[in-house]
């Protein structure tokens, strides 16, 4: 039976006011950062059955009120763990309006204002990127994360330098990718799906910031080159997940030129630097690049997920991606040009842009330009209180928004023991409510990794989690 669109609205009228009691009492001002006991434990707290009748309105209240109290606050200050944090409140209206239209982005038909909208992003990404220099009409199109966009850029390496391998597959040809051993591991992910194969994927060696060293980059290309098999992509970093480092671009785009070899650059965490003119000079490199990933899920605060992958030569995406739809889906009529379908490895795409477009055109280049500024300099003032503290001990020299330090008293000096503490040290803290932080390892040394990425952190904030930190590794090193 037909719906009438008095019903439509007052199920929507139901659902709203859901969201209104979920954010005015389901998630109440002051609660824990982090409350969510070990999974066990919380299986058998919750009743997540599903059966073969349905269930009333309160059960599924209830349901959603368990979701908002068990998961990690991300919106708070103190959720330090992951590379994103806060809330862009024009993007969760964009996510909102996105679910009630559910528009699909293959084609323009389906997707006309969310098609435009995803094409004016990818210019502007392309702008501060840089690959829009000397009128060249760069490309790009909307992916399900940086895991994704990543894949796509080895994949257009692979189609850059063997053609043929969309069709005949690899035809006894090895190919062999080039990450550094801090890159994201999407890198194995990619090399698994493509058939290229993990084991030729090679991790190159970094320096003390954890950088790629260009000379271990041509050394790794040297004895590819030697066995015979063919170097195809590099996958440069800019912001690695531990500590922030930033390949350096220019050198080793030489390298690739040298051998014909496509250059990425996966920006998923450290490509809103170029909003800042103060600090973008840490990527001032990034046109030099084939293909650049980034993450506006990430340090732009839009929902997950939402993520591009730009590309510097036109027609590169459809070439390499392309395959079906043409007898169906993508007619060749007044709208072609702008069916992004042909560019993605997706059909069903949902229609992120537009709560990317409404966050960047409530706020402007501006706006994100003051957020990089002003967690820099929170950065800045956290690691100056880490080294005024004895027994704080910074891992690596800070140039992002990671901040990787540790508990080191005085009487121990074995590292084992000081990876066992730093670890107890976080734990701790997650089964206190917070600060929410994580741990990681970096060249051999285990420390707390704190990501900055909230505008609302403050030096209160930062001086607080610091004394909790040494309180808690006195308290277990007594």
């Amino acid at each position: 039976m037909r719906r009438s669109r008095t019903d439509e609205a007052r199920a929507m009228q139901e659902n709203l006011e859901i969201l209104i009691r979920a954010v005015n009492e389901w998630l109440p001002e002051g609660r824990p950062v982090v409350q969510a006991p070990p999974a066990a434990e919380l299986e058998q707290k919750l009743d997540l059955t599903l059966g073969q009748q349905g269930s009333d309105r309160e059960t599924l209240e209830s349901a959603i009120q368990s979701y908002l109290h068990y998961n990690p606050d991300v919106s708070q200050a103190e959720f330090y763990k992951l590379l994103y944090s806060g809330q862009n409140k024009y993007a969760v209206l964009g996510d909102w309006i996105t679910s009630l239209s559910n528009a699909t982005m293959h084609t323009y038909q389906v997707g006309p204002v969310a098609t435009l909208m995803e094409m004016e992003l990818i210019r502007k990404w392309n702008e501060l990127v840089g690959f829009n220099q000397d009128g060249n009409p760069a490309e790009g199109v909307m992916v399900a994360g940086g895991s994704q966009a990543n894949l796509i850029g080895m994949m257009l390496a692979r189609h850059h330098a063997c053609p043929d391998y969309k069709t005949q597959g690899a035809n006894g040809k090895t190919l062999v990718a080039y990450v550094s051993d801090q890159a994201h591991y999407s890198g194995q992910k990619a090399a698994n799906v493509l058939g290229i194969g993990t084991d030729n994927l090679i991790a190159v060696a970094t320096d003390e910031n954890g950088r790629m060293r260009p000379d271990a980059l041509a050394e790794e290309i040297e004895k590819t080159l030697a066995k015979g098999h063919v170097p195809f992509f590099i996958g440069l970093t800019a912001g690695t997940t531990v500590t922030g480092a930033y390949d350096p671009v220019a050198a080793c785009s030489e390298i690739a030129k040298a051998h014909d070899i496509w250059l990425h650059i996966d920006g998923a965490w450290g490509g809103p630097i170029l909003f800042s003119e103060t600090h973008r000079h840490l990527l001032e490199d990034s046109h030099l690049a084939d293909s650049f990933a980034w993450d506006a899920h990430k340090l732009m605060n839009v929902p997950i997920t939402a993520a591009v992958i730009l590309v510097k030569q036109p027609g590169a995406l459809k070439a390499c991606c392309s395959g079906g739809g043409g007898d169906y889906l993508f007619h060749a009529d007044e709208n072609a040009d702008y069916n992004l379908g042909e560019r993605s490895i997706q059909c069903g795409r949902r229609a992120d842009a537009l709560k990317v477009w409404l966050s960047w055109k409530a706020i402007g280049n501006q706006g994100f330009s003051d957020k990089i500024d002003y967690l820099q300099t929170m950065k800045t003032e956290c690691v100056l209180q880490i080294e005024q503290r004895e027994s704080l001990e910074m891992l690596v020299p800070a140039s992002y928004l990671n901040v990787l330090f540790r508990y080191k008293p005085e009487h121990i000096s074995d590292e084992e023991e000081l990876r066992q503490l730093n670890i107890t040290i976080c734990k701790t803290m997650m089964r206190s409510g917070g600060p929410y932080v994580d741990y990681a390892q970096y060249k051999g040394r285990t420390g707390i990794r704190l990501i900055l990425a909230n505008t609302e952190v403050t030096q209160a904030h930062l001086e607080r989690l610091l004394d909790k930190v040494e309180r808690i590794g006195q308290e277990l090193s007594a």
